[in-house]
């Protein structure tokens, strides 16, 4: 939260929750990358690793895809000394770290989605708040 709010302005703050919003509704994994990417720009897409914690197990490997094919991996920006995306990890082993059994996996979409419910909460009032502060100092100067 304080990442988004110091990197991104309030417009970018109520536009980043409307995309959290959408994909919580249904929004493919690959627009919901896409747009985020927009958003963000080349100069601030790292912010994308930021969300893996929120991409659910079954859009996870897109996800994962997504951000070594902008040259992100964990632990930041690796590219190779022609400039190319190292991969960090096999689809396979990937897989095999993520493999849940149905209880867990339906006890983590409960906990996802109550978790970004409270993050689109939070992003909904900084965003308030951000407007608020604008307009308190546009009061101070008249």
């Amino acid at each position: 939260m304080v990442t988004l709010r110091n990197k991104l302005s309030p417009q970018e703050i109520q536009q980043f929750a409307i995309l959290l919003r959408e994909y919580r509704l249904g929004t493919p994994v690959q627009e919901y990358c896409t747009e985020l990417l927009r958003l963000y720009g080349d100069r601030r897409k790292f912010l994308l690793l930021g969300m893996r914690p929120f991409i659910p197990d079954q859009d996870i490997g897109y996800f994962e895809t997504f951000l070594e094919s902008i040259g992100i991996r964990e632990g930041g920006i690796l590219t190779d000394s022609f400039g190319r995306i190292k991969r960090s990890m096999s689809n396979t082993s990937a897989s095999a770290v993520r493999s849940y059994d149905s209880w867990s996996l339906r006890s983590e979409s409960e906990s996802f989605n109550r978790i970004i419910t409270d993050i689109t909460h939070d992003i909904e009032a900084l965003a308030r708040d951000e407007e608020e502060e604008e307009e308190e100092e546009e009061d101070n100067y008249l």
